[in-house]
C-alpha cells in the first residue's frame, strides 16, 4: 500500500505543472476567443479560427517530426550522446522549418481562395516569419520536457499565450477593433519574448555543442523515427481540424464560428489527457527497459484511469448546462452551438484511450503502427464529414467525430491487448483506486487541519 501511495504521489507531483500548463494554454486560448468574438464579427472569427487551425497543424508537425524522436532517444541515451542528439535534432528542425516556410508562401493564395477569404493570404505570409522564430522556442521546450521540468515549460508557454490574450483584452476594454494581421504580428512578438525566457530557464542545462557533433547515423535515426510520428501528428491534426475546414468549404466561415465554441469547451475537458500524455511519454521507454510488458501495462492503466478520474465529474454537468455555458461565454449569437457541444462532449471520454495508445507506440519507437491508425481515422473522418455535413448541417461534423473515435477505440484496444495483454476493464478498476486514494488523501488533509 505504501509503494502504491508513493507512486500516486509521484504522479501527482510530476503532473501538477504539466496540468497547469495545459489548463492555462486552454484557458488563455479560450479567453482570447471569448473577448475576440465581442470585438469582431463572426465571419472574421471564422477566418481567425481557420488561420490558427493551420498554424496549429504546422506546430504539431514539429512535435511529430522533431520532439517525439528527439525526446524518445534522449531519455535513454548515454550522457556522452546528449550533445550529438541535440545538435542533429536542431539541424532537422531548421530544415523542416525551411520547408514549412516554402509551402506557406507557395500555397497562401490557394488556401485563401479555397476558403473564400482574401484575409487569409496575408495571415499565412506573416505566419511564415513566425515559423522561424518558433525554432528556438520549441527546441528549448523539448529539452525541458526530456528532463521532466514542467514548471519551466509552464512559465514559457504562459508568457507566450498571455501576451496575445492581454492584447485582445486591451482592445475589448478600449472598445476598439484589431485587425487580424495585427494579431498575427503580435503572435510573433510573443514568441520572441517567450523564447528569451525559455533560454534563461534552460541555458545552464544544455551541453556544449561543437561542429564535430554532426553524426549522420543519429541524423538518419531521428529522421526515420520522425517520418512516422510526423505522419501520425498530421493525421491527428486533420482529425481535429477537418470539421472546421469542411464547414468553411461547404457552409461558410460563419458556420466555422458557430462550431468553434463546442470545440473550445471540449478542449478544456481534454486538458488532463494532454497533461498526463506529456508526463507518460518520457517515461515509457525506461519502464519497458526496467519492467518489460508489465511496466507498460502499469503506466497505461495508471495514466488513462487518472485522466478519466478528472474528466468524468465534468462531462455530465457540461452536457446538462450546455445552453447556460454557451450563453454566458459566447452570447446569444452563438446559441446554435448548444446541440453541437452536447454531442462533442462525449467523445472526450474516448480521447484518453487513443491518446495514450499513441504515446506508448511512439515512446517505444513503434511509430509506424500509430501512424497507420491515425491515418485510418483521418480518412474515416473526412468521408463521414463529407456526407454528414450535407445531411445534417454543422452538427454533422460533430456526429462524424464521435463515430470516428468509437471505431478507433475498438481498434486500439484490440492492438493493446494483442501486444501487451492490456485489458480495458482494468482501467476502471484503477479509476476506482484513484477515487479511493483521493478520498483518503482528503480525509487525511482534513484531520491535519483539525
Amino acid at each position: 500500500m505504501l509503494a502504491t501511495n508513493r507512486g500516486s504521489i509521484n504522479w501527482i507531483n510530476h503532473g501538477a505543472f504539466s496540468l497547469l500548463n495545459q489548463v492555462f494554454a486552454v484557458l488563455l486560448g479560450f479567453g482570447s476567443i471569448f473577448f475576440l468574438v465581442r470585438v469582431i464579427p463572426p465571419s472574421e472569427v471564422g477566418v481567425w479560427v481557420l488561420f490558427t487551425s493551420v498554424g496549429g497543424i504546422l506546430e504539431t508537425l514539429r512535435i511529430g517530426f522533431i520532439r517525439t524522436p528527439f525526446v524518445s532517444m534522449l531519455v535513454v541515451a548515454e550522457e556522452r550522446e546528449y550533445a550529438k542528439i541535440i545538435q542533429n535534432s536542431l539541424i532537422l528542425h531548421i530544415l523542416l522549418t525551411c520547408l514549412i516556410g516554402i509551402l506557406l508562401l507557395a500555397s497562401a493564395e490557394q488556401l485563401a481562395k479555397f476558403w473564400y477569404s482574401e484575409n487569409l493570404e496575408q495571415l499565412f505570409y506573416i505566419y511564415s516569419v513566425n515559423s522561424f522564430v518558433l525554432i528556438a522556442f520549441f527546441h528549448f521546450e523539448y529539452l525541458l520536457q526530456s528532463r521532466l521540468e514542467f514548471k519551466a515549460i509552464f512559465i514559457s508557454n504562459f508568457i507566450r499565450l498571455f501576451i496575445v490574450f492581454a492584447y485582445i483584452l486591451g482592445y475589448y476594454v478600449s472598445g476598439n477593433r484589431p485587425s487580424l494581421n495585427e494579431l498575427a504580428i503580435v503572435q510573433i512578438g510573443s514568441t520572441i519574448v517567450a523564447s528569451f525566457f525559455s533560454f534563461q530557464l534552460i541555458k545552464g542545462k544544455i551541453p556544449e555543442l561543437k561542429r564535430s557533433q554532426l553524426d549522420v547515423t543519429i541524423l538518419k535515426k531521428l529522421f526515420h523515427l520522425g517520418k512516422y510520428t510526423f505522419g501520425t501528428n498530421i493525421s491527428s491534426m486533420l482529425i481535429k481540424n477537418t470539421d472546421s475546414w469542411m464547414i468553411g468549404r461547404f457552409i461558410s466561415t460563419a458556420g466555422v464560428a458557430m462550431y468553434n465554441p463546442a470545440l473550445r469547451i471540449s478542449n478544456i475537458v481534454e486538458v488532463p489527457t494532454l497533461a498526463i500524455a506529456n508526463i507518460v511519454f518520457p517515461q515509457v521507454g525506461n519502464k519497458m527497459r526496467e519492467s518489460g510488458v508489465e511496466g507498460v501495462q502499469s503506466i497505461y492503466y495508471k495514466s488513462v484511469s487518472l485522466i478519466l478520474a478528472v474528466m468524468l465529474p465534468v462531462v455530465l454537468p457540461v452536457y446538462f448546462m450546455a445552453d447556460f455555458i454557451i450563453l454566458i461565454l459566447f452570447g446569444k449569437e452563438y446559441m446554435e452551438a448548444v446541440p453541437i457541444l452536447q454531442v462533442t462532449i462525449f467523445y472526450t471520454i474516448l480521447v484518453p484511450f487513443s491518446r495514450q495508445f499513441g504515446t506508448i507506440m511512439d515512446a517505444l519507437q513503434m511509430p509506424k503502427l500509430n501512424f497507420y491508425i491515425s491515418l485510418l481515422m483521418a480518412i474515416l473522418n473526412v468521408v463521414l464529414n463529407y456526407y454528414l455535413l450535407q445531411s445534417f448541417g454543422v452538427i454533422g461534423a460533430a456526429y462524424s467525430t464521435v463515430i470516428s473515435f468509437c471505431f478507433i477505440f475498438v481498434v486500439c484496444q484490440s492492438i493493446l491487448y494483442y501486444k501487451f495483454k492490456i485489458n480495458t476493464l482494468r482501467v476502471f478498476v484503477e479509476l476506482i483506486s484513484w477515487y479511493t486514494y483521493g478520498w483518503h488523501f482528503f480525509r487525511s488533509w482534513l484531520s491535519n487541519k483539525k
